[in-house]
């Protein structure tokens, strides 16, 4: 079983009251940042703090080094907790946006 989780962000948006606020996660100084994968190699790394990927279009896909995966679709977001060593998969082909604490 991977460590990467799941949101489903459409669906779970329909559960909240109408013109609500649900709190995702709170996130300090950070980047947001657009990306554009395509199928290829991407390195391993890792984060000292919870890092956010929203999938735009396409399908993203997350490896861990233990050999866990993650797949969101459009209007997913994977987390990934501290520490995780993960990268892109080659066959991710997705634009997405992402938010990284810095340090």
């Amino acid at each position: 079983m991977t460590a990467f989780v799941l949101h489903t962000l459409p669906a779970a948006g329909r559960l909240q009251e109408p013109d609500t606020d649900h709190v995702l996660a709170t996130v300090r100084a950070s980047q947001l940042l657009l990306i554009n994968l395509v199928p290829g190699s991407y390195a391993f790394e890792s984060h000292a703090h919870s890092e956010y990927l929203l999938c735009l279009s396409g399908t993203l896909v997350l490896e861990d080094d233990a050999g866990g995966q993650a797949a969101a679709q459009v209007g997913e977001m994977i987390e990934i907790p501290p520490g995780l060593r993960h990268r892109f998969a080659p066959t991710s082909d997705a634009v997405i946006v992402t938010v990284a604490q810095n340090g």
